[in-house]
């Protein structure tokens, strides 16, 4: 299992939402975002739709045969 704290620094918006939800589903990992009070499946478009946004601190937890890219993918991402 991989896991990283990072602060969502890129611009938030439906099309960058659907952007991570599809890529997070490209990836045979689980792969979670966990906030303070929420933690949702980065494969969820509705989850995260309700739960992120720019400035926010997650923990991204990944666990499976391909985590590590997975892991700096979606890191890459909430950063942009």
């Amino acid at each position: 299992m991989r896991v990283k704290d990072v602060t969502i620094t890129g611009e938030i918006n439906l099309k960058k939402l659907m952007e991570l939800a599809e890529i997070a589903n490209q990836y045979e990992s689980d792969i979670h975002l966990v906030g303070e009070t929420f933690k949702i499946d980065a494969k969820s478009l509705m989850g995260l739709l309700a739960s992120i946004r720019t400035g926010l601190n997650v923990t991204i937890m990944v666990k499976g045969e391909d985590e590590e890219l997975a892991l700096k993918t979606i890191k890459t991402l909430l950063m942009a």
